[in-house]
């Protein structure tokens, strides 16, 4: 079945909400965008009977719609997919376990001094009237 671009618009649009129904409204005014819905507010009704023949969308008794996914092609109904170990894991001295980009090994770094900061005259006393004490560095100039 060959789609529209309004189509896997709508298709897009729906598989975003995750198997929750979606209104007919909701549909035209998102999955479109704002000028397509200025120019048409119902676009998309004219699509969806043709999604739901084919069995992409599902429609509820509230006219809602939701993505049921691709339908298996005709005659595909004895093909087994093939399993996880379907290819022989090939070992690489540069993989670590399963990751493919092991961070770099870091050299050790001295512990930092906390930074000293410029305190404001006013705010030295606020600090010294609390209890605490400022630590204060010369400015440069």
């Amino acid at each position: 079945m060959i789609l529209s671009s309004d189509e896997l618009e709508v298709l897009e649009y729906l598989k975003s909400w995750k198997g929750n129904f979606v209104s007919m409204v909701e549909i035209c005014r998102c999955a479109g965008g704002r000028h397509k819905f200025k120019e048409s507010p119902h676009w998309a009704k004219r699509l969806m009977s043709r999604l739901a023949d084919e069995k992409l969308v599902e429609v509820n008794e509230r006219g809602h719609y939701r993505y049921l996914g691709e339908p298996a092609p005709e005659g595909a109904e004895g093909v087994v997919a093939a399993s996880e170990d379907y290819f022989t894991p090939v070992e690489n001295p540069l993989i670590v376990g399963d990751d493919y980009f092991p961070p770099p090994e870091l050299p050790a770094e001295a512990p930092r001094a906390k930074p000293k900061r410029w305190v404001s005259p006013q705010f030295e006393n606020i600090l010294k009237k609390s209890g605490k004490k400022p630590v204060k560095h010369r400015q440069h100039s």
